[in-house]
């Protein structure tokens, strides 16, 4: 009879423990997949909050909020690699650094980690600041350089060209603001030729240009063929369209600059090689380097060379600056 009796109990003690058990399993699960949700949630508002921040320019504050998602997704993760890429692009376009910036801006294009429409939308806005910029500095360098030769007609037509840009980035304000100094070094210099007989001493000067003025001849100038020998191993040619002497350097011939030029340069030339001298500033000459025409690589190269310093720079044809 004891044991008859005792049994039930048992079996309601086992079933209770079983019970608290299950309760037990299920409150784990529960809390997993809220912590699941929550985890979402934090992803989810982050990128809403950088979005909105991306479109107000707020770049910096937009990559400290990707920074704060405590479980970053892909999404997360592949945004703010993109906001790196384009705030290096940024700053090197706000320093009118353009050599520098063209690095950064192919890597920013090249990105495709993240599809975020609202960071698609803001690197196509700065690629085409970047690109005015760049139109705008080549306007600019090549009115101061007309100056300095004192074609006038040309350094017009460039500020022109400069002030009709829209000033879509502050570079290019700024820009447009140094140019007012050479338009006024021009407008001072045609109302002195009103007012006189136009004596062949007045010269143009101007604030924002550190080059002088450089005296002009009519007629072009060639080496000879024995000039040519000297200058490049005894077969490159040297031409100039500019003059072949400067104030300084009245006496050396094209040749003389030529070889000087090659000198300073330390690089090897092809015998075929033609160098054209294409301007002339009391400063530099800017040289036209033409490989033969059955050259591997037959494309004309542009340098200025510095007789006082010795320097060489070259141009660089996707920036229009000189390095």
């Amino acid at each position: 009879m004891d044991h008859a009796y005792r049994a039930p109990w048992r079996l309601i003690l086992i079933a209770l423990i079983g019970l608290v058990t299950l309760s037990g399993c299920a409150k784990t699960t529960g809390g997993a997949t809220a912590s699941s949700a929550t985890t979402a949630d934090s992803s989810g508002a982050v990128l809403t909050k950088a979005d909105q921040q991306i479109s107000q320019q707020k770049i910096s504050a937009a990559r400290q909020t990707l920074e704060r998602a405590t479980a970053p997704t892909k999404a997360v993760k592949n945004l703010a690699t993109g906001l790196k890429y384009y705030q290096d692009a940024e700053e090197a376009l706000k320093d009118n650094q353009l050599s520098l910036a063209k690095g950064y801006f192919q890597t920013l294009n090249d990105y495709q980690g993240t599809t975020d429409e609202t960071f698609i939308a803001a690197r196509r806005k700065l690629v085409r600041q970047y690109q005015a910029v760049k139109l705008a500095n080549g306007y600019y360098n090549a009115a101061r350089d007309d100056l300095s030769m004192h074609d006038l007609s040309e350094a017009k037509a460039n500020i022109d060209k400069l002030d009709r840009l829209d000033a879509i980035h502050p570079i290019i304000k700024k820009l447009q603001e140094n140019a007012l100094d050479m338009k006024q070094a021009i407008m001072n210099y045609e109302a002195s030729q009103s007012t006189s007989s136009g004596s062949a001493s007045s010269t143009v000067t101007s604030s924002s240009s550190s080059t002088s003025s450089a005296t002009s001849s009519d007629s072009q100038s060639s080496a000879t063929s024995s000039d040519s020998s000297s200058a490049a191993n005894g077969s490159s040619t040297a031409t100039s369209s500019a003059d072949s002497s400067s104030s300084n350097d009245s006496d050396l011939t094209t040749a003389d600059i030529i070889k000087q030029f090659q000198d300073a340069a330390g690089g090897s030339f092809a015998n075929d090689t033609e160098f054209d001298i294409t301007k002339k500033t009391s400063t530099y000459y800017q040289i036209d380097v033409i490989p033969a025409a059955n050259a591997k690589d037959s494309s004309t190269e542009t340098y200025r060379y510095y007789p006082d310093s010795g320097q060489v720079t070259k141009l660089d044809a996707s920036t229009g600056e000189f390095n």
